[in-house]
């Protein structure tokens, strides 16, 4: 089986494409499917660097997240600050998340950046991570403040 590599068109799409498939599946089947992909796709980005179980600075994780997520990376989001948690856990403050863009909201929408982080912090630090979304920008705030806790 050959594999579509899209020599053209390369590994991104555009976002709106990607809130009609956010926005639909949620209506159907809830955020769980949309949070898993996500947990699922930040695991293996830091699988992909060689991190798994490797860091738990906070600064450290801001800095690899932002790179391999942000302008230089994949741009699902700018990650603006990760702060220790007491509980072991991390707040993760973005902005110009894919899930907000272009999107106002009465509750919170990003499902799969939260996802993201959950997974990529799983990987980064070896401790399995649930959260949940403080703030949203597609709210009218001025960033995403997801808190990623211990399982």
């Amino acid at each position: 089986m050959t594999t579509n590599n899209r020599q053209t068109l390369g590994p991104f799409m555009n976002l709106v494409c990607f809130q009609y498939l956010r926005n639909n599946t949620e209506d159907v089947a809830g955020r769980a499917p949309i949070i898993a992909a996500g947990r699922n796709r930040g695991y293996d980005v830091v699988a992909s660097l060689g991190l798994v179980g490797k860091m738990s600075d906070p600064t450290e994780i801001k800095d690899e997240l932002n790179s391999v997520l942000g302008a230089d990376g994949t741009r699902l989001c700018i990650v603006q600050q990760v702060s220790p948690l007491p509980d072991g856990g991390y707040e993760v403050h973005i902005v110009e998340s894919a899930c907000t863009a272009n999107q106002q909201a009465g509750e919170p929408l990003c499902a799969f950046t939260l996802g993201v982080f959950i997974g990529a912090i799983h990987a980064l630090t070896g401790v399995r991570m649930t959260g949940k979304e403080l703030q949203c920008q597609a709210c009218g705030a001025p960033q995403c403040i997801y808190q990623i806790t211990p399982i």
